[in-house]
């Protein structure tokens, strides 16, 4: 794992982020009025988009072991696609924290697994021309005391969520660490603006906007279990119009 990155305190100037509260839809927006759409998460104006799972983890005789959301509904007999939501896959309660499944642990909500990051952060080093300056957003409401020391500085207010601002390498996705909280950013991209990632706290998925080429590259990377989405697809617990 890599060594820890302390980006020190947060950014005082939110302009950087002024793009995406002029591009996020707000909740409900869009075609898709009823639920959460992947535009309200990553930017509109990017020529693709992508869903990247966040694995769970299985049981086994050799310990525990990340598991795809794919071998899940082979389980239970459900069906894959793009737009698939875990509770629905697992045959799971709408709210899986609330019920640990048999067979081991529910994926990480808002927080990208190390593993995954590194394979995402090795694509998208590749597609902007400045990944030694990425902004890095972290989600104001984790109730820590090294966030709560910060209560009194300015956040990037996005619809529904506010962030600490912080500037750093895109390896920093990986590695950040303040003080003795160790969490990846919820939102990032470059100076550039080549992509926007986000991982919002209440999904156990990454949302990616990118060009074409990028996306294609994620979904098809065997190191990611990554789908290419589009903008107004619906993202919230009752997305999945397939298994019902």
């Amino acid at each position: 794992m890599a060594q820890r990155w302390d980006p020190g305190r947060p950014l005082l100037d939110m302009s950087p982020g002024k793009w995406l509260q002029e591009r996020l839809w707000t909740w409900g927006a869009g075609s898709n009025r009823q639920g959460l759409a992947v535009g309200s998460l990553v930017p509109e104006g990017f020529e693709a988009y992508a869903r990247v799972l966040h694995p769970a983890t299985s049981e086994t005789e050799r310990g525990f072991e990340s598991v795809r959301w794919s071998v899940i509904a082979s389980w239970t007999g459900r069906t894959v696609h793009p737009l698939m939501q875990f509770h629905r896959i697992a045959d799971l309660p709408a709210f899986p924290g609330h019920r640990a499944p048999k067979w081991g642990f529910v994926p990480s909500e808002g927080e990208m697994p190390w593993a995954e990051g590194e394979r995402l952060v090795a694509i998208l080093r590749a597609h902007t021309a400045t990944p030694d300056r990425c902004y890095l957003g972290l989600w104001e409401g984790y109730g820590v005391p090294e966030l709560n020391a910060f209560a009194n500085l300015p956040r990037l207010m996005l619809p529904h969520r506010a962030y600490f601002l912080f500037l750093g390498p895109i390896d920093a996705v990986t590695s950040m660490s303040i003080g003795g909280f160790q969490h990846p950013p919820n939102l990032w991209w470059p100076e550039d603006r080549a992509w926007c990632v986000a991982s919002e706290i209440d999904l156990s998925e990454t949302y990616l906007a990118a060009s074409e080429a990028c996306v294609s590259e994620v979904t098809s990377d065997p190191g990611l279990e990554a789908y290419p989405v589009p903008l107004e697809g619906r993202v919230d617990v009752d997305g999945d119009l397939i298994n019902r």
